[in-house]
């Protein structure tokens, strides 16, 4: 055997950018190490040995080993190349030319350099079909992530998430779950706790892979049905010891909050009265001093990470230890957010048949907030009088609320006291753990055993001071809610692959045994009446007023699977799966599902007329037809009972009755796509067109006949269709070889929906609490979009003219609900671009909305109060005449009677006429805004080798939403009126006192030690 040698060298991209993280191995062996951050690399091999570089979403490169012992190697990366290696199910590797739905992969570097502290957040805006909304610009705000279309009118539509082939835990708690009195107190309108998937840090993740296909994601099973996001973590490097340090501080400030008018006092006809919240009193005397109410609530928010990660390893074993510290204060006083983060991963070849790897992950978190909406303090300082300094909230006891100075209505209540004396908080302890066995007991075969456990301990509270109250005068209130989740999961996969008729038939198959639960335990306390007014606890209460619940569900689901891949020299593949599932929240006789899934693709750039075609260098044909079952949540056929009160006592159902026959949701999908690179590789892109049927819809309380005996109940009613399509063009403006770089990227979706059945003596089902603004609801019809609004329109003749009310001359609104507009947008698109020059990068990212409409409830609210300057236009304009015909009998004829009635705004004294549900719709709604701006510079390594301590350094500036142009006159022309725990088709696109995303501005350095 020939005399090994040291072999060093360097990994870069076509750009000329390093590569970290570059496995480096010698064929046929188990050695291996890893690039270091500035590309790297040093190994142990003898003359003719094969030296082979692997970067997942890259093509391999092989390099023989020769007489020299330095090898600077090149990578295609990401879109350039078509052997792509992508993770798909249970943590899988496949070549992506043989992949027939839509998938996107994202570098983890790319989460971690975006200035975000969830990695939710930052994915919005990098892939099409992909959308993220916040429901609150505050610490520990949920995210509601829809791939492509929702799938489910009132049950979950978020992606599973899934961590080295482990599903993660992604709920969110709802409020309703409390006892007593809190559930009533408290709902997903106006409280909102984090999601759980925000506890995952964002360094620990070396790739993320999307699959938004449920032919991609069939495998997975019911909790799949809405897409996967599949994230791998990072395992270690193999060769010398490294420790890695990271960290940014970051400053974000509010902006874009309404305008307070500052003409006219508290007050109604024009006469100054401060008993009145409404402002439609005289004016304000010349030289009196008003105050910024808003601004009393808010501070320049403050926040800081700092990640320490230590990577050893050798050629056979590699190990990863991570530890993570973020601490964030909120731009609204009091709210913050913390997260502590340790990890330990790895991975080791025993033999070459046996192979494992694992990965522990412990999460602490802590979050106080505020209430949100018409109970939370934006509304309530938009309430309180200019003419008083609302900053001073203590009366001069030092204790009680104080009132303004002048007289005011007793239910004014200032938000500063809640801010800073009623306790709304939660907290997390989390372990997330996996470990994997892989044995090749024979050539081309493998057998891989998963286990997964993911157990969260949550404890929520949440107290209401007794001096929060009219005049003082309240009870008080307290709930403690304590709530543990275990999540096991099993898989095991058995595979086989090879070629044929001299490699030009492929063939790979595997089968699997899948078992995962869903455990819930969880207790509910209430109480009121406080005996120490400051005293926040369980303890502090009457014990008479005293109740408490106690909750433990469990959900089991047990699988089989199968897939068959069929390529045929490379050119041509197609993929047949199935899954059949058995669930344990489903009615026996229902309780189990089968759904096929099969998809194909084929590489038209490799046959011959196109070859021919010089600018083409990649062209792939894709598509793929799926179903994929959902089941029921747990309690759904048989709900908790409850205690009965009747003479005899014992338990009965509440308000939601039994349904013993429900059945599986069934989601049937299709997609067709065209995946290409052109032009040298300069410019790649993307197009898919896609469609769903959502049948077998399981609608939860949905109202009943009172007959029945019940109120509600849990029931299959609905079906609805859903269509669109996605692209993305991504290109290299500049590509020069002394360095400089210019990549630009644009990326675009548009979904469309349609209702086809409910039952015929339902002529609406609606969402109660997306209720917030007028009569504006969520509100779901057959024959119009998931996503459509209804309220109360006005009244119109046989030919589209409003009719006016010859008594007043104001628009008539109807008495019933109909469909007046549709939040989806028509496009939603992201831009992103990268400029680079040897050491230096300046990249952005931009995401936006076209054609969006928008209910700009906070407008309406200060319109009705007369807060606004809107307001003060209408009160000084004069009479007006409203556009309509009079409904005097003659409003369908062929000659209605034109309204020449004249309105006087001023006639209206404590309020103003404010329109109707129509008016407060804003369509046509387009904007764009600035979510990321970055500038990095890396040190050169000449520099750092003078001093021995560093091998890499990089500092960078990050700036987050930073601006925002749109033609939308509100707050946030997204907006989301409910948490995440509200599932459904959710709150987006309801600006109701929203608290927008802040502008942020970090700093940071990121180094490895030698």
């Amino acid at each position: 055997m020939a005399q090994q040698k040291s072999i060093s060298g360097k990994v870069i991209s076509q750009s000329g950018e390093a590569l970290g993280d570059v496995t480096v191995l010698i064929q046929g062996t188990n050695r291996a190490v890893k690039t270091n951050a500035d590309g790297s690399f040093s190994i142990q091999a003898a003359p003719g040995e094969r030296l082979v570089f692997r970067l997942v979403g890259s093509k391999e490169v092989v390099q023989v080993v020769g007489e020299g012992t330095v090898y600077n190697v090149t990578l295609q990366t990401g879109s350039e190349i078509d052997e792509v290696v992508v993770t798909a199910e249970f943590g899988m590797k496949r070549v992506s030319r043989a992949v027939g739905s839509s998938i996107q992969h994202i570098d983890g570097g790319t989460i971690s350099e975006s200035g975000r502290e969830n990695f939710v957040t930052a994915l919005a805006g990098r892939i099409p079909g992909l959308n993220v909304t916040s429901t609150s610009g505050t610490p520990g705000a949920s995210n509601t992530i829809v791939l492509r279309n929702i799938t489910s009118i009132s049950g979950n539509n978020q992606p599973l998430f899934v961590v080295d082939g482990i599903p993660m835990n992604n709920s969110t708690f709802d409020p309703l779950s409390m006892a007593g009195s809190g559930s009533s107190t408290y709902s997903v309108r106006n409280l909102d706790f984090s999601s759980r998937g925000g506890d995952f840090n964002p360094e620990d993740i070396e790739s993320i892979t999307v699959l938004k296909g449920a032919a991609a994601a069939a495998l997975y099973g019911s909790d799949a049905s809405n897409g996967a996001i599949i994230i791998t973590t990072k395992k270690g490097k193999a060769g010398k010891g490294t420790i890695s340090y990271g960290n940014y501080f970051k400053w974000e400030k509010a902006y874009g909050y309404p305008e307070m008018q500052t003409k006219y006092a508290n007050g109604n006809y024009g006469t100054t009265n401060y008993y009145n919240t409404a402002r439609f009193g005289g004016l304000y005397p010349e030289g009196m001093k008003l105050y910024d109410n808003i601004a009393a609530i808010l501070q320049t928010g403050a926040q800081q990470r700092h990640n320490v990660s230590i990577d050893a390893g050798s050629e056979k074993a590699t190990i990863r230890g991570a530890f993570s510290q973020l601490n964030q204060n909120g731009i609204l006083k009091t709210t913050d957010y913390d997260r502590t983060n340790l990890s330990l991963s790895g991975k080791a070849t025993v033999t070459p048949w046996f192979s494992f790897d694992g990965a522990m992950q412990y999460t602490k978190t802590g979050n106080s907030k505020v209430l949100r909406g018409t109970d939370g303090p934006l509304y309530r300082a938009m309430l309180w009088p200019l003419v008083d300094d609302m900053s001073r909230y203590l009366d001069a006891d030092g204790s009680h609320m104080r009132k303004p100075d002048y007289y005011v209505d007793l239910d004014l209540l200032n938000p500063l006291f809640a801010m800073y004396k009623n306790k709304l908080y939660d907290k997390s302890d989390r372990f997330l753990s996996n470990v994997s066995a892989n044995i090749t007991p024979f050539a081309n075969t493998f057998i891989r055993a998963q286990v997964g456990w993911d157990v969260g301990m949550q404890t929520y509270e949440t107290s209401r001071h007794p001096y929060y109250a009219n005049a003082n005068n309240g009870s008080g209130e307290y709930n403690l809610v304590q709530s543990n989740f275990s999540d096991p999961t099993i898989n095991i996969l058995a595979g086989y692959n090879n070629k044929f008729l001299q490699d030009k038939l492929s063939f790979s198959g595997q089968v699997g045994y899948h078992q995962l639960e869903n455990k819930v335990t969880r207790s509910a306390a209430n109480g009121t009446k406080f005996i120490v007014p400051d005293f926040q606890s369980i303890n502090n209460t009457d014990p008479l007023s005293q109740t408490s619940t106690q909750r433990n569900t469990r959900r089991r689901i047990q699988a089989l699977s199968a897939q068959f891949e069929f390529g045929y020299n490379n050119l041509a593949f197609v993929t047949f799966r199935a899954r059949n599932d058995w669930s344990s929240t489903l009615p026996k006789d229902n309780n189990r599902y089968f759904y096929p899934a099969v998809e194909g693709s084929l590489i038209l750039s490799d046959l011959q007329f196109v070859k021919n075609i010089s600018a083409i260098n990649f062209l792939k044909l894709r598509g793929s037809i799926a179903q994929v079952g959902k089941d029921a949540g747990p309690l759904e056929i048989y709900p908790q009972l409850e205690y009965s009160d009747q003479s005899g006592g014992g338990f009965k159902y509440g308000f939601t009755g039994p349904n013993p026959t429900l059945r599986p949701e069934m989601t049937t999908a299709h997609e067709v796509g065209v995946d290409f690179r052109v032009f040298n590789n300069r410019v790649n892109g993307s197009f898919t067109y896609f469609g769903t049927r959502n049948s077998d819809q399981i609608v939860k309380g949905f109202r009943l006949s009172y007959a029945t005996g019940f109120v509600l109940n849990n029931m299959n009613v609905g079906t609805f269709k859903t269509w669109g399509w996605e692209a993305h063009l991504d290109g290299d403006i500049i590509k020069q070889p002394g360095g400089f770089t210019w990549n630009v990227g644009v990326n675009m979706s548009q979904g469309k929906s349609k209702v086809v059945y409910l039952p015929e003596n339902v002529t609406e089902y609606y969402n109660a609490y997306t209720w917030n603004s007028g009569n504006i609801r969520n509100g779901i019809m057959v024959g119009h979009p998931i996503t459509t609004l209804t309220g109360l329109a006005y009244e119109r003749n046989e030919k589209g003219d409003i009719l006016i009310s010859p008594s007043t001359g104001l628009p008539i609104t109807q008495s019933t609900w109909s469909v007046i507009g549709d939040r989806e947008p028509k496009v939603r698109f992201g831009i992103t671009t990268a400029l680079s020059y040897k050491d230096f990068r300046l990249s952005g990212l931009f995401s936006g909305r076209l054609g969006a409409t928008v209910v700009n409830g906070t407008k309406r609210t200060m319109m009705t109060n007369g807060t606004s300057w809107e307001s003060v236009a209408l009160r000084e304009s004069g009479p007006v005449i409203f556009r309509g015909v009079l409904r005097d009998g003659n409003e369908n004829s062929d000659n209605p009677t034109v309204n020449n009635i004249a309105v006087d705004y001023r006639a209206y004294g404590a309020t103003i006429f404010a329109g109707g549900d129509e008016d407060w719709l804003e369509k046509n709604v387009n904007y764009l805004r600035l979510q990321e701006l970055r500038l990095s510079y890396r040190l050169p390594k000449t520099f750092l080798q003078k001093g021995k301590i560093f091998s890499s350094m990089d500092v960078y500036f990050v700036g987050n939403d930073l601006f925002t142009w749109t033609n939308y006159s509100g707050i946030d022309a997204v907006g989301n009126t409910v948490s995440a725990a509200a599932g459904g088709t959710g709150g987006e696109g309801y600006d109701v006192w929203s608290i927008p995303s802040p502008r942020g501005f970090s700093v940071g350095l990121s180094l490895t030690l030698n």
